[in-house]
């Protein structure tokens, strides 16, 4: 059975990451784009189907509206949505919600939820940054994923300066 994606976000990132999912659907599946403001994951749609970008006509892509600080709706979407791949690209402020509500939802079709980012989380009341390694991120969470038999990708392709 295909994974399924989920992209969280609907900016610059999201756009280019959701017309390579949808390049390769034949491999994972159904992709659904989830953004605060549904129109603008429409738009990346209308721009994937207009560049033919996708591989697997027969598969679906599509949009939702979600908040992502929501953890239970963000569990919800996942399972609504299928997903065993969540990518989350949306700002920084919401990685620990979208990394939360995938540790939740567990798993979808029998396959642990992966849940990958490409930013360093923010903490608002922090500044400027929460660094990888901190307890907010592996400390509290890291034993949680391990029962599952999974681990978070996080931060990827970011270059810490520290």
């Amino acid at each position: 059975m295909k994974p399924n994606v989920l992209i969280v976000g609907a900016g610059a990132v999201a756009h280019v990451s959701a017309h390579k999912c949808a390049q390769n659907n034949d491999l994972l599946g159904n992709v659904c784009i989830a953004s605060r403001t549904q129109s603008k994951a429409e738009s990346i749609i209308e721009s994937i189907k207009r560049k033919n970008n996708i591989k697997d006509k027969n598969a679906r892509l599509y949009a939702r509206e979600v908040d992502a600080l929501d953890i239970p709706s963000m569990v919800k979407l996942i399972h609504e949505t299928e997903s065993a791949i969540v990518i989350n690209l949306g700002t920084a402020y919401i990685n620990m919600s979208v990394l939360e509500a995938c540790i939740q939802a567990k798993s979808v079709n029998g396959q642990p939820v992966t849940y990958m980012d490409t930013a360093i989380h923010e903490d608002p009341p922090r500044s400027p940054r929460t660094r990888p390694g901190t307890p907010t991120m592996n400390g509290r969470r890291k034993p949680r994923w391990r029962r599952r038999g999974s681990m978070p990708f996080s931060g990827l392709g970011s270059i810490p300066a520290w």
